[in-house]
């Protein structure tokens, strides 16, 4: 089922190792109508030699070389500077491993937003320029030619730090066709990817709304919540030269990206949504933290990591320094986070919302797959404490 001979679109995650590793520059990377990229090979200039498919994260899962040694282990992680902890998306596991690996001689490739908003990944050779990379980025990043530029670093006894979605590791992975001791991989445990195109679409929805450019936004901005409570789940843009925050359940994007509705076809069929990582370490928000730890003030971020490595085994000795870090029993992060057990279900509007985004805006598309509920049930929302909302929640599921 490789995608160059199926053209199955659940079969590509748009990793861009094919394109990167043919050897005759025969293959290019094309948007299709919902905006995902796909490889398109130029017959003319194929030589047949089976480089793509050796290298397809889809196909090729179960001959990615790594020494797992008895591992994953599971950890409660957060960082000891409130600084870089309030910086992060949760527990800011990112600046730790980068602090402790980048020493001298490396390279650090991650993601970033560029000055278009298109998110792209790009490698620095600086700690303090790295930050850039912190924090989530809810759109499938350009890996451009970053596989290449890694061998590169490495060939040259640079280390490398790698970070992306497990597909994108895993691309990398096979791309370099052996492990390399300079190499550390870093991923995280990933909902789904939509496309920059959608993003697009989004950020000219919030420019028409308040009638200026943006020239900041960030996905997990923290905040207090009326119950004097860290959340970390908004949207901060900013226009107009004015911070504007959207809460979770008020922000559209995150309605649509939550909801499952426009991930990338391949993200419903993802390889990579277990246990079985492909990286060093993994990070993840701590799902459920509050009922094994709920002493601890939980809510300013806490991280949970898995070490999949004895490369990552020992990248943690290291982080202790920085980080509070407790082992967990695996079990319980594994069965409080979805996305360590399946793939994401796609929404049953999924190709209306496809349909719609083409000729309609953005929020217009969104609100026609994914209603908003009734005026009470919105202000019940608003004035209902966390605590009796999830008792109803519970009570809604036992009588259902």
């Amino acid at each position: 089922m490789f995608y160059l001979d199926s053209k199955n679109e659940e079969m590509c995650c748009g990793c861009q190792a094919c394109e990167q590793v043919c050897p005759t520059d025969c293959i290019s990377m094309i948007k299709d109508k919902k905006g995902f990229t796909y490889p398109f090979k130029n017959q003319e200039k194929c030589i047949e030699c089976g480089l793509c498919e050796k290298v397809c994260p889809f196909v090729q899962k179960k001959k990615i070389d790594i020494n797992f040694n008895g591992l994953p282990k599971a950890y409660y992680a957060a960082n000891k500077n409130v600084d870089t902890l309030m910086a992060s998306a949760s527990g800011g596991v990112f600046t730790s491993v980068i602090d402790t690996y980048c020493k001298e001689d490396f390279a650090i490739f991650g993601v970033q937003f560029d000055d278009r908003f298109k998110v792209i990944h790009s490698y620095s050779e600086s700690i303090e320029e790295a930050k850039k990379y912190r924090k989530s980025k809810y759109v499938q990043s350009d890996i451009n030619n970053s596989f290449k530029q890694a061998e590169t670093f490495l060939k040259e006894g640079k280390k490398v730090l790698f970070t992306g979605t497990p597909c994108q590791v895993a691309g990398l992975r096979l791309f370099l066709r052996k492990d390399y001791e300079n190499l550390f991989c870093l991923d995280l445990v990933c909902h789904g990817v939509p496309s920059q195109n959608i993003f697009d679409k989004y950020i000219k929805y919030i420019e028409e709304k308040y009638k200026g450019k943006i020239t900041d936004f960030t996905f997990r901005h923290k905040v207090l919540d009326k119950n004097g409570k860290w959340n970390s789940k908004n949207i901060k843009v900013k226009v107009n030269n004015k911070d504007i925050i959207h809460k979770p359940n008020e922000d559209l994007y995150l309605k649509g990206f939550h909801g499952e509705l426009f991930y990338r076809p391949s993200c419903y069929n993802c390889q990579y949504a277990n246990p079985e990582r492909i990286s060093d370490i993994t990070m993840a928000d701590f799902w459920g933290v509050e009922k094994l730890y709920p002493e601890d003030d939980v809510h300013r971020g806490i991280s949970v990591i898995l070490v999949n490595t004895p490369k990552g085994q020992e990248m943690l000795k290291g982080l202790t320094e920085t980080m509070s870090l407790k082992e967990v029993d695996l079990d319980f992060v594994i069965e409080s986070n979805a996305q360590l057990n399946r793939p994401a279900k796609k929404h049953l509007k999924y190709e209306d919302f496809f349909k719609h985004i083409n000729n309609e805006r953005f929020d217009e598309a969104v609100n026609k797959c994914i209603p908003k509920p009734p005026l009470i049930k919105r202000i019940a929302s608003r004035i209902l404490p966390n605590e009796v909302k999830k008792n109803i929640k519970k009570i809604i599921k036992w009588r259902g």
